[in-house]
């Protein structure tokens, strides 16, 4: 196994933690990234412009002449640090990284690995990187209540990842009242999971014990030991779940709620001050998702570059993630962060007072709409 290749998913910190590294990187006390992160270890290949593009205005593109449609302005900075976690849901940036399309769009792209969201939250405000990829909502919703807030430029995905997986004898939802159900922790992504699935079965959280137990294989292991009735996990475990005689209460493509699982993010002031990069970096990762979407067999082959692995296991990574991903647009929206808002303040309550619209801009998907730059590319928008 890589060492990228930890897990299905990247390691979310509770919201309460990752507001807690936001104050400390805020304060100038964090002034290098985390010692489980690995800092200045690239991964993958760096994305290499060919030619540096003009520093500012307009007059030349990197994605084609200037006034042509979809053309980008040209990037104020050309060399762009990007932290992500090891998480193999990653296809757009897995993609744009391996298939050159930084490049193609006048930048180049060095990728750094760390463990978990707080380590590049942290590394993110001390400008140790100037974006963040595959990153939870938690850090932006989180540095609302300081002087330095994070903004999502991007919504990677936001269609829920796991299937809620049940013991032999919890065939239907009033089975599973009275019961336990694994998360991974509170305020993390598998307990917004959780509420989610609750309400679309008609359940609410008291009609259960939501408990929290770890990581995938320890959610799992319990569910095995019979500690718990219920299960958020992979759907890409569905076979192996299945085979131990587990049931699928709730499949992840039949649940219609949305969560912001996975962003694009860097600070407010780095997108005010550099609005023609992140826009170019916003394209690329758009034209990554599409191929993904569209062409799952180069996504794979981009997987096995990024991640090590072999094909074999990339292929399935990619062929499982595929049904029912959204958004194909990159499009934040306010229902789902307001989703988010709702269960992060159970743990955190000062949080249900901050602006949440504030911690996401459609800024830079609305521009390339209006550039024509979606139907330039057969992306619809």
């Amino acid at each position: 196994m890589s060492p990228v290749r930890r897990a299905r998913r990247a390691t979310r910190l509770a919201l309460p933690m990752v507001a807690a590294l936001v104050v400390v990187a805020c304060s100038g006390t964090a002034s290098t990234p985390p010692a489980t992160s690995t800092p200045g270890q690239p991964t993958g290949t760096p994305s290499a412009a060919t030619s540096a593009p003009a520093a500012t205005g307009t007059s030349a593109s990197p994605s084609g002449p200037a006034g042509s449609p979809g053309a980008l302005p040209a990037p104020e900075v050309t060399q762009v640090k990007a932290g992500t976690v090891p998480d193999t849901t990653a296809h757009d940036a897995e993609v744009a990284v391996e298939d050159g399309l930084f490049a193609k769009n006048g930048l180049t792209v060095t990728t750094q690995m760390f463990t978990t969201d707080g380590d590049m939250v942290t590394a993110l405000l001390a400008g140790q990187v100037d974006m963040i990829f595959t990153a939870g909502v938690a850090g932006p919703i989180g540095s609302l209540a300081t002087n330095s807030p994070l903004v999502v430029v991007m919504m990677s995905h936001d269609n829920i990842p796991d299937n809620l997986y049940t013991a032999k004898n919890v065939k239907t939802a009033a089975d599973l009242k009275g019961k336990s159900i694994a998360i991974s922790s509170f305020a993390s992504d598998t307990y917004g999971e959780a509420l989610v699935m609750l309400a679309q079965l008609g359940l609410s959280p008291s009609d259960v014990t939501i408990t929290p137990i770890g990581d995938d294989a320890a959610r799992r292991a319990a569910l095995v030991a019979g500690s718990v009735a219920g299960s958020l996990n992979d759907r890409a475990e569905k076979p192996a779940m299945a085979a131990l005689g587990f049931n699928v209460l709730l499949a992840s493509q039949d649940i219609t709620g949305k969560l912001p699982v996975s962003a694009v993010v860097t600070t407010r002031a780095y997108a005010q001050k550099n609005p023609n990069t992140v826009l170019a970096v916003v394209a690329s990762l758009l034209q990554g998702l599409h191929t993904f979407l569209t062409n799952p067999a180069d996504a794979a082959q981009a997987a096995v570059k990024f991640e090590k692995i072999d094909l074999a296991t990339a292929t399935a990574d990619v062929q499982a993630d595929l049904p029912g991903w959204t958004p194909q647009n990159g499009r934040p929206t306010l229902a789902e962060f307001q989703l988010a808002q709702s269960f992060f303040s159970k743990t955190d309550p000062a949080l249900a007072k901050v602006d949440v619209s504030q911690a996401f801009t459609t800024q830079f998907v609305d521009q390339l709409q209006s550039l024509g730059w979606y139907q330039a590319n057969g992306i619809a928008p």
